[in-house]
């Protein structure tokens, strides 16, 4: 079937689903599960549905993904976990082995059952040539179908970011929706940018872009009536939330970091002994920017060419044969254009967590360089593990994580108070930022990323030990696991009560 009739076809359901409101659903739900009693086990009357096509991606939304499941089975000790996923190419055992090797968590996988989605491909932008806002939206409003005529949960819980579904899953099923948000899929910022954009070269196709982009913005406020509990992971991504979703109350809960483990595995006495070494732990996909800190690495070398300059790692899982291409793509550029040593540069693909941790615990500083990152849960376990940060000076690293600490109090000061005393990282901007303007003052504060690659590199030992105790106090405050917990229990309390309200009407 065409990409094109799919897209009338969810159209229609747009408009169908809310008049037909399915009588049939209740039937549909015995059925499913009277049907698939070989896949679904019914061990309860409580089914929590976490739909989550990229569940075995092993990033930073994949850990908060599995530490909420984890945290929800204790929460309720007698209820099942359904996962929807798309990655039909693993099997639920090798899901559950990644998960054990990734993030280091265990549960009560016997409560965890998965549900494999065939059309994963309606969500994956390269399906939609052209209008793929649209073309994923509507694929996600048919992703959701299926799910739900697959099996149908008590409970649905948005941990990814699909939100063109929720309207779906109210009118299907009835369900209370809850969403942890990392990123807006659209937001003011980016309208705002296609309007300078056109106002400085208009056309018509420009015009009809900024149409397009309101309109799709419409839409995105339009399907936030239909969430229960909003969850985002940071300042930043709150705010823009906030912005779009203006009758709901927005929650912000930080990621869980996993910090308690890492500050443990740190230990000041043993900070002499790290390498003279950076890692950059991040998915291998360009919006992480790997070809900024390799260039960013190049250039810094060749400024210390008579001088000591720390090695750099770079460490990250691959999800795809386009992500490993990328992978080679970069070590060719890096050792065969730039002429970076190789003993000065190495490339680490889908390291388990113990690996990571180590790298953690032998390095001294770590990289972050992707603009607007939404949180940065790499930049938490850099803090928490002791390394000084070196990062882009935006969203989440900026508002949440590198923020001014206070020792003696142990708590987190405004930015007017930062100082060199104060400092648990080092930040950058760069001239290839979306937002870069070389008259803006904010820019003029802040050095590029070969600037404070420098800098980094000069700092003394005591320097590096201060930051170094700084960080890993704010990363062991703010970005626990426990605290996660708690937050995601509070979350939970506040669900039962809208189940209960949706129950009675």
């Amino acid at each position: 079937m065409s990409t094109m009739l799919w897209v009338v076809v969810a159209a229609v359901l747009l408009f169908v689903l809310p008049v037909v409101r399915v009588p049939m659903l209740d039937l549909t739900r015995r059925n499913i599960i009277r049907w698939q009693r070989g896949g679904i086990q019914k061990y309860t009357t409580r089914y929590y549905g976490f739909f989550h096509p990229y569940c075995n991606a092993g990033g930073g939304g994949e850990k908060v993904l599995w530490k909420a499941v984890q945290e929800t089975l204790l929460y309720d000790p007698n209820c099942s976990i359904v996962i929807y996923t798309g990655d039909v190419d693993s099997s639920p055992k090798e899901i559950i082995a990644n998960v054990i090797k990734r993030f280091d968590y265990e549960m009560d996988f016997n409560r965890v059952q998965f549900v494999f989605l065939k059309y994963r491909k309606w969500v994956d932008g390269s399906t939609w040539k052209h209008l793929t806002l649209v073309g994923q939206a509507m694929g996600s409003m048919l992703l959701t179908i299926e799910a739900l005529l697959r099996f149908v949960p008590d409970i649905w819980l948005d941990t990814m970011g699909y939100p063109f579904g929720y309207p779906v899953v109210r009118w299907l099923a009835g369900l209370p929706v809850m969403t942890y948000t990392h990123y807006p899929v659209i937001s003011s910022d980016m309208i705002h940018k296609i309007e300078i954009e056109n106002q400085k070269q208009p056309s018509k196709k420009g015009t009809l872009k900024l149409i397009y982009w309101k309109l799709f913005m419409k839409w995105y406020q339009y399907v936030g009536k239909f969430v229960d509990v909003a969850i985002t992971n940071s300042t930043w991504t709150g705010n823009h939330i906030r912005s779009i979703w203006k009758r709901v109350k927005i929650k912000v809960m930080y990621p869980p970091c996993s910090t308690e483990k890492l500050v443990k595995n740190s230990s000041p006495t043993a900070y002499e002994t790290r390498q003279n070494q950076a890692v950059l732990i991040a998915q291998f996909r360009p919006e992480k920017r790997h070809k900024l800190v390799i260039q960013a690495y190049s250039d810094f070398i060749s400024r210390t060419a008579s001088k000591d300059h720390f090695k750099l790692v770079l460490i990250g899982s691959t999800r795809s044969e386009e992500d490993r291409a990328y992978v080679e793509t970069l070590k060719s550029w890096a050792f065969d254009t730039l002429k970076i040593p190789k003993e000065s540069l190495t490339f680490k693909t889908d390291c388990s967590y113990d690996d990571i941790k180590k790298f953690l615990a032998e390095s001294t500083f770590g990289i972050n360089a992707m603009w607007n990152e939404h949180f940065g849960i790499a930049v938490v376990e850099y803090a928490a593990a002791g390394l000084i940060s070196l990062v882009h000076a935006s969203a989440g690293p900026l508002l949440d994580i590198i923020v001014p600490w206070d020792s003696a109090k142990k708590q987190q000061l405004p930015y007017s108070d930062s100082t060199k005393d104060t400092r648990t990282g080092l930040f950058f901007k760069d001239k290839s930022d979306p937002d870069y303007k070389p008259t803006d003052a904010q820019f003029n504060n802040y050095g590029s990323l070969a600037d404070i690659f420098e800098e980094a590199n000069s700092l003394s030992i005591a320097e590096r030990k201060q930051i170094s105790e700084r960080a890993k106090e704010c990363a062991s405050n703010k970005f626990s696991d426990n605290t996660f917990n708690h937050a995601w229990d509070h979350a939970l309390d506040e669900l039962e009560h809208k189940t209960s309200r949706l129950g009675s009407n």
